[in-house]
């Protein structure tokens, strides 16, 4: 299977003024880019392991890297391989005591580890060409920091 390596480009806000949703953009190395549309809570995660902030307090995605390391684990990489009716599929793929073992996750989660680990984010090409835009074309795209203020 061919993959694309991607990096994460950023988590945004888009939409109207009464309805903003959150993406996260991958690109790969021509600049194209991958929309993937995620809940609010994990564009946070997201975000906040993107710019290398901890929570005073393990949140669910340093939890579930914690609990991995513990055991042994390690992520090898995540690879998203599938849309179905607007919803992406995922797997996180992890080296645990020697075999390679895969697991079914949301886009989303395993983003907010791969990010955290370091690990690499691959798509499937077929899936990347089919959904890829030119950054030109992605209008009305606000970053998350316009939408965190600390007053």
């Amino acid at each position: 299977m061919d993959v694309v390596d991607t990096t994460v480009k950023g988590v945004y806000m888009v939409g109207g003024p009464k309805q903003m949703a959150p993406v996260v953009l991958l690109s790969d190395e021509a600049g194209r880019i991958m929309p993937i549309f995620v809940g609010h809570s994990e564009a946070m995660s997201i975000y906040l392991a993107l710019r290398k902030e901890m929570a005073p307090r393990p949140m669910t995605h340093d939890l579930m890297v914690l609990m991995l390391e513990e055991l042994g684990g390690s992520v090898k990489n995540v690879l998203v391989d599938d849309l179905s009716e607007g919803t992406f599929y995922a797997r996180l793929v992890l080296d645990v005591q020697d075999t390679q073992k895969e697991i079914d996750a949301r886009p989303s989660d395993c983003i907010a580890i791969a990010v955290r680990t370091g690990s690499p984010i691959h798509v499937r090409e077929s899936l990347f060409s089919q959904v890829a835009i030119e950054s030109s074309e992605f209008e009305g795209v606000s970053s998350l920091d316009e939408y965190i203020t600390s007053d």
